[in-house]
This record gives C-alpha cells, structure tokens and sequence, in this order.
C-alpha cells in the first residue's frame, strides 16, 4: 500500500546514483520562474528562483546572491 501524498516513481540510476529529476516553471503571475531539482530516490529538492531575462540574481536552497558570486561557488565544485 502506498502513502498517501508521495509518488512513488520508479528510481532510476546511472552507475549506482540515482539521477535527479528537474522541473521547470515559467513565470506566472507573482510567481517567479524556477528549477526544481528533486532527488532521484528519496523526498529530498531544492528550489533555483530566477527573474527574467538580464536579472543578476539567483535563489538557490533559499540563499540570494548575485550570478558571478554563484560562479565563484559552484564552479570549482563541478571541475
């Protein structure tokens, strides 16, 4: 029996992690376009917020911060 308010989708994986899975929502109304990033095998997401088109600012996991200062972090975490 499944629990109610979860969906149970079929893990997939890619040499043994799980892949994520991402969703994307266009800006509507008040609220603002973002990615959805969930894990592949467990409840676990973090939200990226962003503006249109030439906006210096991301939110991501709820910390706002300006485009290259995400590139001073992320970056050499993916090298």
């Amino acid at each position: 029996m499944a629990s109610k308010g979860w969906n149970h989708k079929k893990c997939q994986y890619n040499n043994g992690i799980p892949i994520p899975r991402i969703y994307h929502r266009e800006p509507k109304g008040k609220k603002s376009a973002r990615y959805l990033i969930k894990c592949g095998d467990c409840q676990n997401y973090f939200e990226i917020y962003y503006g249109s088109k030439g906006a210096e600012t991301l939110e991501i996991g709820g910390v706002l911060a300006s485009k290259k200062q995400w590139q001073r972090i992320l970056f050499p975490l993916l090298k």
